[in-house]
């Protein structure tokens, strides 16, 4: 099938996130004294809305929570770059005519930031983030909302991601998944029987069929 819209999550699958994701996380849960999570446990929460995650810990004020998490991110904007081949791939993609859009659950300041650091940001004709949407991923909303400021359709678009949320999303939405291994949880990713995987974003063109 030739894809004419492509979708892609931020967050370890664009950008190299880890330190810039756990660090808040970390950050975040010394600051409010809430019990200490490791990384594991992190990560199988990765890509839930923060507010969500933080009142599973036991926050009693999880939106507070979120501010603090948000507020270590914006001062901490070198923790978060492109994985090696990005610009190459969607340049790449770009060149096939494929419409992109990048695709998130972070907040629209910091998303927008880190693209930009990454010289990312000029790729993509829309970009929607945590306030776009009432819902966020594994809600199909987010998506939605891409292909209609894309004008597309999801009959001919295919969602990229490195979560289990992502590909739900992408599947709800009405369109192809592709699954990323090389983001925060490969095994959860693959469990949610993405169309496609791919272990690193060289192989993307591959899929789309623009190799």
């Amino acid at each position: 099938m030739a894809f004419r819209t492509l979708l892609l999550d931020v967050d370890g699958t664009l950008l190299d996130t880890r330190e810039f994701i756990y660090s808040a996380f970390e950050h975040t849960i010394r600051y409010a004294g809430l019990p200490p999570a490791d990384r594991l446990e992190l990560q199988r929460v990765m890509g839930l809305p923060l507010e969500e995650i933080y009142g599973s810990m036991g926050a009693a004020d999880p939106m507070a929570m979120v501010s603090v998490h948000r507020a270590f991110q914006g001062e901490n904007l070198h923790l978060s770059f492109a994985f090696n081949g990005v610009a190459e791939v969607l340049e790449q993609v770009r060149s096939a005519g494929i419409a992109m859009a990048a695709v998130t659950s972070r907040s629209r300041g910091t998303s927008l930031r880190t693209l930009q650091d990454a010289g990312l940001d000029g790729f993509f004709e829309a970009v929607v983030s945590a306030e776009d949407t009432p819902e966020l991923k594994p809600d199909p909303a987010p998506l939605r909302l891409a292909l209609a400021l894309l004008k597309a359709s999801e009959e001919s678009a295919v969602m990229v991601g490195d979560t289990a949320h992502d590909v739900i999303a992408g599947r709800a939405a009405g369109m192809a998944t592709i699954g990323v291994t090389y983001g925060f949880n490969p095994q959860a990713v693959i469990d949610a029987k993405p169309d496609w995987t791919i272990a690193t974003i060289a192989e993307l063109p591959g899929v789309l069929g623009i190799a």
